[in-house]
């Protein structure tokens, strides 16, 4: 991701919406529990570095939040690539903006839903 892609789309949710929440979610598979972080920005460059470092980690699901209201989220959806045995295996990371008047709004109100 550029940092142009993470700003632009960071000043569309938050632009009267400072200070605002910042949420992760991490599943972590079947043996340990799932990892949910919040983080605090009073800035548009705190928004942007929370969302950069989150995209960097490979968090799954990358929302922010003005009080109780979840304002747009990213969500990793990498594609599955085959190998030369032909199993198939994860792609790199593919994060893709959500907002809540999207053309997927049930799968928006679903992720908001798990991070509230």
């Amino acid at each position: 991701m550029t940092s142009s892609f993470i700003k632009d789309h960071s000043l569309a949710i938050a632009s009267s919406l400072m200070p605002c929440t910042v949420r992760t979610y991490k599943d972590n598979g079947p043996y340990f529990p799932a990892t949910v972080m919040k983080y605090q920005a009073a800035r548009l460059r705190d928004l942007c570095s929370h969302v950069r470092i989150a995209m960097e980690d490979g968090e799954d699901t990358i929302a922010v939040w003005h009080d109780d209201h979840c304002t747009g989220l990213w969500r990793n959806e990498p594609d599955a690539e085959p190998d030369a045995d032909g199993q198939w295996h994860r792609g790199p990371d593919c994060y893709v903006f959500h907002r809540p008047g999207g053309p997927n709004a049930g799968l928006f109100n679903g992720i908001a839903r798990q991070l509230a």
